[in-house]
């Protein structure tokens, strides 16, 4: 429609400037695209996205002073009300306890949208996800893309995985086959030039021509061999920690921390015992784990730890490493270290965590992922009486989660794990465990 001239809605009549070039169809657009993202209804569907994932609300409260699950949790409900028609979620499970996990799950799903999403929450994966582009080493170098859902993907891999190590198997096999062929043809050839007395000089030089022969099309052989099938990653290797069984760790009476820990805990941890922590958001598990390692001291109650016993913490932070020093650096310090009082600790390479490449890379710049995987391997290192885990899931790959899982049913130390991992959580299900109760989240 044409701009007006005048407006005289309030006081004396105003002369309008007149629209700038374009600006009806800039409007229209703008309209336009309002309506199909539903922009007048955001802040409700912002309202109720924060509310279910037991977000802060007030609009006023700096990020900052959030804590690193509250910031994630206020962006994912920003993100979640914006109506986009594609969302990029990264690890969107991180942090959420098991309500929020489900208010997320039927929100995608109910999605009409695409989504892509990153994560290693499996028991997610197998709910929302229908594709899957694995960026997990493979034998080429190349990315892998599975249908199928979940199970699809995890039959493809499996399958991925035991090719590439029988391919590598069957080079290494033919190499070694070559190899023993050209020791056999060199062991001929310094036979055949010291033949048996009475052997003429004719028949003495046919037979070494052909030694030599043998020999040199042997070697040929070896020497244009190549494997060109890389070396399969590694598989977790836990070191055992030589934990007597039964052997009394920790032991925590009326345990509370103040505004962080508010139900008392009452817990003994005993050689090869196992507990699962759980609990919403707030409830105090990262606390409860940071008591029995002795990093937080409880306002009430007391916590009696074994003076030898070792202990071990993987928390949801990484510790604060010199940026420029390498994965290999940082390890081999504390390996000197723990070596002192325990001899035959593991390689970094030894525990499977990290390949060559990784390893020689300043911490600053490896991924997430790695970084948490450098942080496991200095927490195995330890061969602990008392390995501590927060979330062990976050920022690991599903294979290596799923080694993990496998790895602690058998080690002979105490393990405490506090996760929302629903997977994980069922793998572990016969592990006696605390429930947490909730609190007010901030």
């Amino acid at each position: 429609m044409p701009w007006p001239l005048w407006s005289n809605s309030i006081g004396r009549p105003r002369i309008s400037r007149p629209a700038p070039p374009g600006a009806e169809d800039a409007y229209a657009d703008a309209l336009d695209l309002a309506t199909r993202l539903d922009a007048w209804d955001a802040q409700r569907r912002i309202d109720i996205a924060l509310e279910a994932l037991s977000a802060c609300a007030d609009r006023a409260r700096p990020l900052s002073t959030l804590s690193v699950g509250g910031r994630h949790r206020v962006r994912l409900a920003v993100t979640l009300g914006s109506g986009a028609d594609l969302l990029l979620l990264d690890e969107p499970t991180n942090h959420l306890d098991a309500e929020a996990l489900r208010f997320l799950t039927r929100r995608l799903r109910e999605r009409v949208g695409g989504m892509a999403v990153v994560s290693h929450d499996r028991a997610f994966l197998r709910d929302v996800a229908t594709t899957f582009v694995d960026l997990d080493p493979s034998r080429d170098g190349r990315p892998r893309v599975y249908a199928g859902g979940y199970d699809g993907w995890v039959a493809g891999r499996r399958r991925e995985r035991e090719r590439w190590e029988q391919e590598h198997a069957a080079q290494q096999a033919e190499h070694a086959e070559l190899v023993r062929a050209a020791d056999a043809a060199r062991d001929r050839l310094q036979t055949h030039w010291r033949p048996d007395k009475g052997t003429g000089k004719h028949q003495r030089a046919t037979r070494a021509g052909g030694a030599v022969q043998a020999f040199n099309r042997r070697v040929e052989e070896l020497e244009a061999h190549r494997i060109t099938v890389p070396v399969p990653p590694r598989h977790l290797n836990l070191p055992a920690s030589g934990t007597r069984p039964g052997a009394p760790i920790v032991n925590v009476t009326d345990a509370r921390v103040a505004d962080r820990l508010r139900t008392p805990v009452s817990v003994a941890l005993t050689g090869g015992d196992r507990l699962l922590i759980v609990g919403p958001n707030g409830a105090g598990k990262s606390t409860l784990l940071a008591v029995l390692a002795g990093q937080t001291h409880p306002d009430e109650g007391r916590v009696d730890l074994r003076r030898d016993a070792r202990g071990a913490f993987l928390s949801q932070e990484v510790p604060s490493w010199d940026p420029y020093r390498t994965a290999h650096e940082i390890y081999d310090e504390q390996r000197r270290r723990l070596e002192t009082d325990q001899p035959d600790v593991p390689s970094l390479r030894g525990l499977g965590l990290l390949d060559a490449a990784a390893a020689r890379t300043p911490v600053a710049r490896l991924s997430q992922g790695q970084q948490r995987r450098l942080h496991l391997a200095l927490c195995l290192a330890a061969r602990a009486d008392l390995l501590l885990l927060d979330e062990p899931t976050n920022h690991l790959s599903a294979s290596l989660v799923d080694e993990l899982t496998e790895a602690l049913q058998n080690v002979d130390c105490a393990v405490v794990v506090a996760t929302h991992d629903r997977k994980m959580l069922h793998d572990l299900e016969d592990w006696p465990r605390i429930e947490l109760a909730g609190q007010q989240v901030s």
